[in-house]
């Protein structure tokens, strides 16, 4: 949860300064600090574990630490009040910075400062921990990136420190192959990388799965983890005209949050009874709903006037948000939220299809809107349970990988499990449809996927510009043996390529990479194009006169799927939005908990097998 929080907060950092530079026209010029015992730059040393600083405050405040590795403790409400930090010793040679943020619910004019953490000049166990990881990210990208022979060619530095999961060798040589080359033009978009790895500390531990379940990934190294949650699982930031709120975008089922009434379309404007005047503040109070800590509580205001007391709890954050049957016009139409491509939660995931099919679907909504990929064996394991039978003994996909792979057709197939196909140049994996397919893999073969299928001829997909990697995957898979995909919503993100995703432990840390090593193809040899596929049906997700109505048939993109499918209208927006409060709404950043769940189009290694 550490990494995450810190790997979020650097995605924000940007809107964050920028939102600081508006506040003078907001914000009053009193200042609501005086008498603070800190300088504009303060500098410790790299194994100083805590610093306390007094104030005077002029009205209620909040604090925050860009960095992870420097905690804030807050004392005091107006008047006299302490912050107090608290620092990870610096592992590193190399200095390393954080901007502690102070704002003000009422209109006075925060404050920050910045810490200065210096390098650890003796530290050379921790300078030969950076050289070996290096040596081990050097090799996995010399063998297996897609781009690998761009890559070895290109000056690398080995002694490059290991400063978080954003600012290390991995990232920087990525980076830097990306803007002096171009080469690597799939991977490295828009100045981003799909690519990434994570450091966390090894003593991690994840949860048993639930007694009962029949799949079961541990081989892989999967296991369902427990988190501590009010049960908000997507979160959108809102400007009003003279306010700001988080809009909830989505709740896991069974939370506290749905427990207490919350849903989709829900407008936060205070939390523990403080406003948010401004965008700093509005994503200081959505990161501790986000990432509360166990058993704490909070107090929401809802834009209707409706109050809400949350408490946390421990719950496993599940991709399968929602499931129903909607019956319009004669038809049984299902409909399948789901958030993520985790094969940790496939057993949730079986058991929603299962309900589905059992209530006699005549058509699917699949709902993948935020939904940035994942695990591709869960993907395959639905697009074969919604093909059913038309699946038997089809390609799933087709992978191209670099040219030293591709050339090496015995080692590749060893390596990768996928049989070549000499016709189309690429490497072929099923539908697990196939009784053989489903028993190859043992975490599948004891599923009988004829009794499972829906047997469906035509597909709705709901799709935003989150909608990217594993899931476009299944559009693509599902369209290559003539399933009828009809996509709804906006364009999607247009990641055709994947990873083989590789780990292992040094030194009190555990490091998963996840470098760009394959290019998918559906059966026709056809590639989901670098720009996204395009909607069949237009629709908004967000709408600026009243933001998100709840996940049903009035909701905008469901109900342009279901208007589709009937020729039937379901929706009563006009109705919604005139209850809704007239000021208009700017959804200006949709925050998402980073890397809660997997992300892109991961095939895993099967850790039975290796080392």
């Amino acid at each position: 949860m550490k990494n995450a929080l810190s790997t979020l907060w650097l995605l924000l950092v940007a809107a964050l300064l920028a939102a600081s530079c508006q506040e003078e026209e907001t914000v009053t010029d009193l200042p609501g600090v005086s008498q603070s015992t800190w300088t504009t730059g303060v500098t410790i040393a790299a194994d100083e574990t805590s610093a306390e600083y007094t104030f005077q405050a002029a009205g209620p405040w909040i604090a925050s630490s860009q960095q992870s590795w420097c905690k804030v403790t807050t004392k005091g409400q107006a008047g006299a009040s302490t912050l107090t930090l608290t620092f990870e010793p610096n592992p590193s040679r190399e200095e390393r910075t954080t901007l502690i943020s102070i704002a003000f619910t009422d209109g006075y004019k925060g404050d920050s400062f910045v810490v200065t953490q210096e390098g650890n000049l003796d530290a050379e166990e921790p300078v030969e921990e950076g050289l070996m990881m290096n040596h081990y990210f050097d090799e996995f990208l010399s063998a297996y990136y897609l781009w690998n022979a761009e890559y070895r060619a290109m000056e690398r530095d080995l002694n490059t420190p290991y400063v978080d999961d954003s600012n290390n060798f991995f990232t920087q040589s990525l980076l830097q192959l990306g803007r002096t080359t171009g080469a690597n033009n799939l991977d490295y978009k828009n100045g981003h990388l799909y690519s990434y790895v994570t450091r966390t500390p090894s003593t991690r531990t994840a949860e048993t799965r639930a007694a009962g379940e029949e799949i079961d990934h541990s081989r892989y190294g999967l296991e369902k983890t427990m988190i501590d949650s009010y049960g908000i699982s997507g979160l959108t930031l809102v400007e009003f005209s003279d306010a700001w709120g988080i809009g909830i975008r989505s709740v896991y089922p069974g939370s506290p949050a749905e427990q207490a009434g919350l849903k989709r379309g829900d407008m936060i404007i205070t939390v523990d009874d403080q406003y948010m005047d401004t965008q700093t503040a509005a994503t200081t109070f959505a990161m501790e709903l986000w990432y509360p800590s166990s058993a704490s509580t909070a107090r929401l205001l809802l834009i209707d006037g409706t109050e809400v007391s949350l408490t946390a709890t421990r719950l496993y954050p599940t991709p399968v948000l929602a499931h129903d049957v909607f019956e319009v016009g004669g038809a049984r139409i299902g409909y399948l939220n789901y958030s993520d491509f985790d094969a940790a939660y496939d057993n949730d995931l079986l058991l929603a299809l299962r309900d589905l099919k059992a209530e006699g679907v005549d058509e699917l909504i699949l709902d993948l809107r935020y939904n940035g990929g994942g695990h591709v064996m869960s993907a395959n394991l639905l697009t074969s349970i919604i093909a059913g039978s038309q699946a038997d003994g089809q390609p799933f996909a087709y992978y191209r990988y670099n040219d030293e792979r591709m050339a090496d057709v015995e080692g590749t197939t060893k390596e990768t499990g996928m049989e070549y196909d000499a016709q189309v140049d690429r490497f072929k994996e099923e539908f697990y449809y196939s009784d053989q397919t489903a028993a190859d893999d043992a975490d599948y073969g004891n599923i009988d996927f004829s009794r499972e299928g829906l047997n469906l001829e035509r597909l709705y997909v709901l799709t935003t510009g989150s909608t990217a990697s594993a899931s476009e995957l299944v559009i693509n898979s599902l369209r290559g043996i003539g399933i009828d995909v009809r996509t709804v919503g906006e364009t999607s993100n247009g990641k055709n390529v994947g990873m083989e995703g590789g780990n292992f432990k040094l030194d009190g840390y555990m490091y998963d990479l996840y470098p760009i090593t394959f290019q998918s193809y559906n059966a026709d040899n056809y590639s989901i194009p670098a720009t996204g596929v395009e909607p069949d049906i237009a629709a908004e997700d967000w709408n600026p006169s009243f933001g998100y109505l709840p996940f049903g048939p009035d909701e905008p993109m469901i109900a342009a799927a279901i208007e589709n499918i009937t020729g039937t209208t379901t929706r009563t927006v006009a109705t919604k939005a005139a209850a809704r409060p007239a000021k208009r709404m700017q959804q200006a950043d949709v925050l998402r908990a980073a890397r809660q769940h997997p992300q892109g189009m991961i095939v895993l290694r099967d850790k039975v097998n290796e080392n």
